[in-house]
């Protein structure tokens, strides 16, 4: 039989709801059982019509999740840990980048060019799953907002190298290091100044506007334009984004939106927020389907690429995260607990940026199969693996404030 896109998104997202139902009876993280049941799902050949490609994860699933991340981020608690999330976003990602890198160019035998652009394109990390958990236990506010904070800003320095490292692969561009790093912070300040421009005009004519349906239409706008503009100019559309949300989150909503405007913002981007991730998560599993075209045997030699990948992956984010926090707690007034450093390590989950890199890959470029379905491999593990297992560390840890 048939099945139309319309009938396809129907589907999965009554599946969704199952799903979230259950889930509040057997206490599994959300996201990580929407993986599973859509990997269980792949199997039985499930007809969909419509695939996870790169334009469909960056311009249409992307900035919706961006920008709430943005909304609920607090100015005030993110300046209070500004430096450690900086630090971690920038010197972390090009650390873990080149350890990824130059591992995996030794043990998988690969150049080394191609071993950094994997590197890049792995390294940004997604912690929906893992803040699901922080909500659930009652993990300090803090470690909330530094997990999320360097998640939404590594995001966005780690396209911006994969962009650059894919550029001297291709062959399309031979940089020096000074001008690598030039493009970088033209990208970045770029993609921030475009969000910031574009998020205090949707800001000012919040101030002016008092209906509540066209705030909130004011708001879709901007997450997916500022999305949209900075990309057309060739700058961070992630950043922009995060930027305009951060801007609307701390300054729209308290100064120029009513309580019903705000309400109805915040239950608006939840709802987004739930719909979006369902889907994405569903996908991620059900993505398996088109790796089916390789014979079984085929599969199972990339096991022991997966396998080796999963663990360089997690050395190189061990090996971004304990020097620098080390570093950085012997310069601060308020010194967070040695602990923190093993949930910032395990808790560095890949998902939605990782798959959207590896999809948009040129056709032609080497190693493009084996990364995608090494990519897949990696985001399985992380979201299945190291999510069920968070909430036993921060139980192991002293973390969590209660059993939940």
């Amino acid at each position: 039989m048939e099945v139309t896109v319309l009938e396809t998104n129907i589907i999965l997202l009554s599946i969704a709801c199952i799903v979230a139902i259950a889930v509040k009876r057997i206490k599994l993280p959300y996201t990580t059982a929407l993986v599973m049941v859509g990997l269980g799902v792949s199997f039985f050949h499930f007809p969909a019509e419509i695939h996870l490609s790169h334009d469909l994860v960056f311009y249409i699933i992307l900035p919706p999740l961006l920008f709430l991340g943005g909304l609920n981020l607090d100015f005030h608690e993110l300046r209070e840990n500004f430096w450690r999330i900086l630090t971690f976003s920038i010197p972390g990602v090009l650390i873990s980048t080149f350890v990824i890198g130059y591992l995996l160019s030794y043990l998988l035998e690969m150049e080394l060019i191609y071993g950094l652009l994997f590197g890049a394109l792995i390294t940004p990390t997604d912690p929906i799953s893992v803040l699901a958990i922080f909500k659930d236990v009652g993990a300090p506010s803090r470690l909330r907002v530094i997990v999320e904070g360097e998640s939404l800003f590594n995001d966005g320095t780690g396209v911006v190298i994969f962009t650059i490292i894919l550029a001297i692969a291709t062959g399309s561009s031979n940089p020096t290091v000074p001008s690598a790093l030039l493009t970088f912070l033209k990208v970045s300040l770029g993609g921030g100044l475009i969000g910031f421009g574009l998020g205090y005009l949707a800001y000012r004519m919040l101030v002016i506007v008092d209906d509540h349906l066209l705030e909130v239409m004011i708001t879709i706008v901007l997450a997916f334009g500022a999305f949209t503009v900075a990309e057309l100019f060739h700058m961070s559309g992630v950043i922009a984004v995060v930027v305009a949300g951060l801007l609307i989150g701390n300054y729209g909503q308290e100064f120029s939106m009513s309580d019903s405007t705000r309400e109805a913002v915040d239950i608006f981007w939840e709802s987004i927020d739930f719909v979006v991730n369902s889907f994405l998560f569903l996908m991620i599993g059900l993505e398996l389907q088109k790796l089916q075209k390789y014979n079984i045997s085929e599969l199972a030699n990339y096991l022991t690429p997966i396998l080796i990948t999963v663990g360089v992956v997690i050395v190189a984010r061990a090996l971004s995260v304990y020097p620098l926090n080390a570093i950085l707690r012997k310069n601060e007034s308020q010194k967070i607990p040695p602990s923190w450093s093993h949930v910032f390590v395990w808790g560095g989950l890949k998902g939605s940026i990782p798959i959207a890199l590896v999809l948009g890959l040129p056709k032609d470029i080497m190693y493009r199969e084996d990364f995608i379905i090494i990519s897949f491999g990696v985001v399985l593990f992380s979201l299945i693996g190291q999510s069920l297992t968070m909430k036993p560390l921060l139980k192991k840890l002293g973390i969590m404030r209660y059993k939940a």
